[in-house]
C-alpha cells in the first residue's frame, strides 16, 4: 500500500523560497538601476543647463571685451596727451586740451564681469559631472583670469586714492565732476572749468607726469589682461559648445 506524503499546509519548499528571493532581488536590483539611470539623466540635464548658461555668459563677455578695450585705449591716449603737455611745460598754453582730456584720463572703470553660472556650478557640485577634465580646468583658469583683472584694478584704485591728495594740490579739480544732473550720467563729455596753473617746480612737474604715466601703465596692463581673456574665452566657448552638443 503506497503512502503519499503531502506538503503540510503553509509550508514552502526550497524552490519556492529561492524563487521568492530571486524575484525580490531582481526587483530591488532593477529599482536600483532605474534610480541610478534617472539620476544620471537628471544630472546630465542639469549640467547641460549650467553649461548653456555659461555659454551665454561667455558670449556676453565678448561684447564687454570690445567695449572696455575702447575705454582703456581712450584713457591711454588722454593720459599720454596730458603727460606730454606737462612734460613740455605747456600746461597753460594748452589748458583747453587739458580740460578736454582730464575727465577720461582719471575716470576709473570696472568691467562688470558676470560669472554666476560658474559660481553656481561650483556651489552645486555640478563640475564633477563634467567628464572632460580639460574643460573643468579651463573653466577654473578662466575664472582665475577674471579675478586677477579685478584684483589688479582694486589694488591700483586703492594706491591711486592715496596718491591723489598730493596731485590735487597741483591740479585744479574743483569742477572735475559735473554738478549738472542732466549730463552727470555721461561724465566723459564734461569739460571742467580750470584756473591757470601756478608755476611748477621740477619735482611737482615730475609728480604730475608720473601720475598720468601710472594711469597709462594701468590701461596697458588692462588691455593685456583683456586680450588674454579674449583668447581663453574663444577656446572655452568652443569646448563648452562641444560638451553641450555631445
Amino acid at each position: 500500500m503506497e503512502i503519499h506524503h503531502h506538503p503540510e499546509p503553509g509550508k514552502k519548499n526550497f524552490k519556492e523560497y529561492f524563487l521568492e528571493f530571486l524575484m525580490i532581488f531582481l526587483a530591488v536590483t532593477l529599482g536600483f538601476f532605474a534610480e541610478n539611470l534617472r539620476e544620471h539623466f537628471a544630472q546630465n540635464s542639469s549640467t547641460k543647463e549650467y553649461l548653456e548658461a555659461c555659454r551665454d555668459e561667455l558670449l556676453q563677455q565678448q561684447q564687454l571685451f570690445d567695449r572696455y578695450k575702447g575705454v582703456y585705449q581712450r584713457q591711454i591716449v588722454a593720459c599720454d596727451s596730458i603727460k606730454s603737455i606737462f612734460f613740455s611745460k605747456q600746461e597753460n598754453s594748452k589748458i583747453d586740451v587739458v580740460k578736454r582730456f582730464l575727465v577720461p584720463s582719471v575716470t576709473q572703470t570696472e568691467i562688470p564681469f558676470n560669472t554666476s553660472s560658474y559660481d553656481q556650478m561650483v556651489s552645486a557640485g555640478a563640475l564633477r559631472f563634467i567628464g572632460n577634465i580639460d574643460l573643468r580646468d579651463s573653466l577654473a583658469t578662466y575664472k582665475g583670469q577674471i579675478e586677477i583683472l579685478k584684483n589688479f584694478n582694486a589694488r591700483f584704485l586703492q594706491t591711486l586714492f592715496e596718491y591723489m591728495n598730493s596731485v590735487a594740490r597741483l591740479i585744479d579739480f574743483h569742477d572735475l565732476v559735473a554738478a549738472d544732473t542732466s549730463i552727470s550720467y555721461d561724465q566723459a563729455r564734461h569739460n571742467p572749468q580750470m584756473q591757470d596753473f601756478d608755476p611748477l617746480t621740477n619735482d611737482q612737474r615730475r609728480e604730475i607726469v608720473f601720475f598720468f604715466e601710472t594711469h597709462i601703465a594701468q590701461g596697458q596692463s588692462n588691455l593685456k589682461l583683456i586680450r588674454k581673456l579674449e583668447i581663453s574665452n574663444k577656446r572655452l566657448l568652443e569646448m563648452v559648445n562641444d560638451q553641450i552638443d555631445n
